[in-house]
């Protein structure tokens, strides 16, 4: 009966051979992963995934408006008196229904976060005159420019440039637009806005137009 010897293979079937120098260092690369591995890694990437999928969507719960009934001149002068700066962030009202000469009276006199004048016209109703009233407000402060700084003289106004010129109205019909569209020569802005009914009262919604 012949004895193993130390360089005789354990299993008969099977010859073991070394690999070459400096393969056994990076044999690893070659190798498929033993199944438990597989399994863990299957199970890591199952669950992230499951609870990924698991998870509720955030999603705001709409909210049902009906129309409001139309607000009148003074109501929504006062509005926007209090919250200018739904309109830009940053304006400010500093008068409001100021007499003119021209045009009637302008509705709110702001400014803006460089200290730049800003005259704010309103209207409740969809009015092309409407345009031609705030350019009229506009001219007006243009040739008085010593007048308005009497009248608020003590604040902090930006005189080195012309008043911009912001317009509100529930809408701007086709002409309007395209009016104020062509004037390039003045800070033009219009701005709609949308009344609705809500359980403590009536909320504004406005928009560039």
């Amino acid at each position: 009966m012949a004895e193993v010897g130390e360089n005789q293979p354990q299993n008969p079937g099977r010859t073991e051979r070394r690999l070459g120098r400096g393969l056994e260092d990076v044999s690893y690369l070659f190798l498929s992963p033993k199944a438990g591995e597989l399994a863990v890694k299957g199970v890591a990437r199952g669950d992230s995934t499951e609870r990924a999928r698991v998870q509720p969507s955030q999603r705001a719960i709409p909210i049902v408006l009906g129309p409001s009934p139309a607000l009148n001149q003074n109501e929504l002068v006062s509005l926007l008196n209090r919250n200018t700066a739904v309109l830009e962030e940053g304006l400010q009202a500093i008068d409001a229904n100021i007499p003119c000469e021209i045009g009637g009276p302008i509705s709110l006199l702001a400014v803006d976060r460089t200290n730049q004048l800003a005259i704010i016209d309103l209207d409740t109703s969809t009015n092309d005159e409407l345009v031609l009233r705030g350019i009229c407000h506009f001219d007006w402060f243009v040739r008085n420019v010593p007048i308005v700084r009497r009248m608020y003289h003590g604040r902090v106004i930006n005189f080195s440039f012309q008043p911009r010129l912001f317009l509100v109205a529930p809408d701007f019909s086709p002409l309007a637009r395209c009016v104020v569209h062509r004037i390039s020569c003045h800070q033009i802005i219009c701005f709609r806005y949308h009344a609705v009914a809500l359980s403590s009262g009536t909320g504004l919604l406005f928009e560039r137009a």
